[in-house]
């Protein structure tokens, strides 16, 4: 029987069965305590109080507070052992699958960011006075294009030339946009660089072309995902037949995110990565777009579903995400985190967040860390929480994953604007762990770190545009932080750090990994525990310090 693509309480469960089954344990007897199961089993207890939930749900077993577990039945015990192996099967199945299809995703991004590179470096501009070359190609009888539009086919990226008319028997289609859709038999007329045709012939050829990976992915992602893109059809009130172009982007480190077209615009379809339900709440992310919709920090979704998590935002053009490095960069961020901040905004929930570093080592499942060090980091970490509990502001609503990823300048109405986004762990906290969290992934040092601290208490009510208000309340005097303030982002930093280390190794065991990244967040943790206890020492009157070298 195969389950190891099952979870781990499930694999204890299947081992339980099979021993009942066998006889090994006989009906009637009852087993042993959930601490001797978990540590012969090298798990949790609750992974075990979880693995004996399932067996008692199918029948297998009787457990009562204070009396034990009582084995009922190895004959269901038998039945139950088949069902579980055929799920196990399906359930590697599908794992082994979306190993490939991420591994062919990335290979479709490289392919074509190589073309792009290509079709820029050929793309010389022709002097002024030079007539556009003109050509003409015919879409053959039994070409695999025909029926697609010219924005299926990405015709520009593709091949370097534009489509500048249709010829279809004796009519002549001007200037065909992006949903002119190819038949059998139409001349295209375009213009281009010479070395543009053969790319063109290829494209509409009938056999695979360099972009056949590119339709191919979009078939296998409408495959895949049938069910959610009908649900967004239906929520954006168009048919499935109207959604085109989709498009796997680049994966991000918790979700999977696709581009599509409807009605002749375009979005960013978001849904949910591998194991997110564990540890994000999807309702609390719909109220928290609903707290800042209309405010300007964010685009207004145009769907979200509370229950799935399946996202639609608004396309944007001319991307770019924050330089961590550049001035102009992280003044205009501090300056839309502060705005966030003194807006004042609540939630019904917290982002607890020792608690949140307790939840994702829990979500490990008694595995060991790959950090040998690791009980002692987290020792030295948690020691940091009485200074951080004595210290903090006023909570309001706080990103909580201010990262410089997640801050995009985009091109609108010929201007670059700016939007924070990706709200999933958004709560109420203290204001200054956007702070903690900038610095954390940027990988700052001290004296970046420091100026980023200078740069947000610098900022006042006049900076961050809003209207009526004489300064930004946010626990601390506009222009000076003080150093006890500063001491505890310090301490919040080295708090992130692990928090986003334990994320990762939990991500790991789902098959997704961060490499470096994780390891950056581990050493973060352990690098900036120093600098506070450090500067705790500094602090005047501070005695015997309360965190340990």
């Amino acid at each position: 029987m195969q389950t190891q693509a099952l979870p781990q309480y499930m694999r204890i469960a299947a081992d339980l069965a099979g021993r009942i089954a066998s006889g090994e344990f006989p009906e009637g007897q009852r087993l042993s305590g959930r601490s001797a199961l978990s540590s012969g089993y090298h798990v949790s207890p609750e992974t075990v109080r979880k693995a004996l939930k399932l067996l008692s749900d199918v029948g297998i077993v009787r457990t009562r507070e204070g009396s034990g577990t009582v084995i009922l039945s190895a004959e269901k015990a038998g039945a139950w052992l088949e069902t579980v192996g055929a799920r196990g099967e399906q359930a590697d199945l599908q794992n082994q699958l979306q190993a490939l299809f991420r591994q062919y995703t990335e290979m479709g991004r490289q392919i074509m960011d190589l073309s792009a590179r290509l079709l820029e470096a050929r793309a010389t501009p022709l002097p002024a006075e030079k007539a556009l070359p003109q050509y003409e190609v015919k879409v053959p009888a039994d070409s695999d294009k025909i029926g697609m539009t010219l924005g299926d086919l990405h015709f520009w990226q593709c091949t370097g030339a534009t489509v500048a008319a249709i010829r279809r028997g004796q009519k002549v289609i001007l200037s065909p946009g992006y949903y002119a859709e190819i038949r059998a038999g139409d001349i295209l007329v375009y213009i281009g660089a010479p070395e543009c045709r053969s790319a063109v012939e290829r494209l509409l050829s009938s056999g695979r072309t360099e972009k056949s990976l590119f339709l191919l992915q979009e078939q296998i992602a409408r495959a895949i995902h049938g069910k959610e893109l009908y649900e967004v059809a239906k929520a954006l009130g168009a048919g499935p037949g109207e959604i085109s172009g989709v498009t796997a982007m680049t994966k991000g480190m918790t979700n999977r995110s696709y581009c599509f077209t409807c009605r002749g615009e375009r979005y960013i379809l978001r849904i949910p990565g591998e194991g997110t339900a564990s540890f994000i709440d999807r309702k609390q992310e719909a109220e928290v777009y609903r707290a800042i919709s209309g405010l300007g920090i964010c685009d207004d979704l145009p769907y979200i579903n509370p229950k799935n998590g399946l996202k639609v935002s608004r396309y944007l053009e001319g991307v770019r995400v924050c330089d961590p490095y550049r001035e102009e960069d992280i003044v205009r961020c501090v300056r839309l985190m502060h705005r966030l901040h003194d807006l004042k905004l609540e939630v019904g929930h917290e982002f607890r967040l020792f608690e949140k570093i307790q939840d994702y080592e829990d979500l490990r499942e008694g595995s060991p860390s790959l950090y040998p060090d690791y009980e002692e980091t987290k020792r030295k970490i948690f020691s940091l929480r009485e200074y951080i509990e004595e210290h903090k502001a006023p909570y309001c609503l706080t990103h909580m994953d201010a990262v410089p990823d997640n801050f995009l300048f985009y091109l609108r109405d010929g201007e670059e604007k700016l939007q924070l986004t990706d709200w999933e762990y958004a709560g109420m906290q203290d204001p200054h762990i956007d702070i903690a969290m900038f610095c954390c992934y940027s990988e700052y040092d001290k004296d970046h770190t420091d100026h980023l601290i200078d740069l947000y208490f610098g900022i006042g009510a006049e900076d961050v545009g809003v209207p009526g208000e004489k300064a930004a309340q946010t626990g601390e005097c506009t222009g000076e932080c003080s150093r006890e303030t500063r001491l505890k982002i310090y301490c919040y930093i080295a708090a992130a750090g692990l928090l986003w280390s334990n994320w990762c190794e939990y991500k790991r065991r789902m098959g997704v990994e961060f490499g470096e990244y994780a390891d950056f967040q581990y050493e973060c943790a352990k690098k900036y525990y120093g600098i506070a206890v450090q500067e705790r020492k500094l602090l005047p009157g501070s005695g015997k310090e309360g965190t340990e070298s």
